[in-house]
């Protein structure tokens, strides 16, 4: 496991994204990001308080780049 750095939060952040694209919200689980992104548990708490609020930062990014596209 990585100790948190500055690409930790950004690591959670595609891990995130990826696996929500690849499996659905339902499917995804904590395990399953900090996996990925070679963190652990506590990242995600420290970096944006739980699963919930790290998958909300994800949709929230998709979906201003999406209004953005279609600007």
């Amino acid at each position: 496991m990585e100790i948190m750095s500055e690409e930790t939060p950004k690591n959670l952040l595609a891990a995130a994204e990826s696996l929500l694209a690849e499996k659905g919200h339902a499917a995804v689980t904590l395990r399953d990001i900090t996996e990925r992104a070679n963190a652990n548990v506590a990242a995600v708490a420290y970096h944006f308080g739980s699963k919930d609020e790290l998958v909300a930062h994800v949709f929230k990014t998709a979906l201003i780049e999406v209004t953005e596209a279609q600007k």
